[in-house]
């Protein structure tokens, strides 16, 4: 799915029902959506190994690849 970047940021801390330490890249993105008039919204949690947040541009677009459990497999600049 395409999907353009509209903010971006990293966040971190320790998870309240694990207990354990977390790190992420959190991607903002527009993209179409059925029954949408305009664009949806929604937020894409990264691994910041992965998909380091100095690589991803505001205002650009990617292919967001999901998979059948919507967990993210891709996310590359569109060509």
């Amino acid at each position: 799915m395409k999907v353009t970047v509209i903010g971006k940021e990293f966040v971190s801390g320790t998870s309240k029902k694990t207990q354990k330490d977390f790190a992420s890249n959190v991607v903002y993105i527009s993209h179409k959506k059925n029954g949408v008039d305009g664009l949806a919204v929604d937020s894409v949690w990264l691994d910041p190994k992965t998909y380091p947040l100095t690589d991803i541009a505001v205002g650009k677009v990617y292919d967001l690849d999901r998979d059948s459990r919507g967990f993210v497999c891709g996310f590359e600049p569109a060509r």
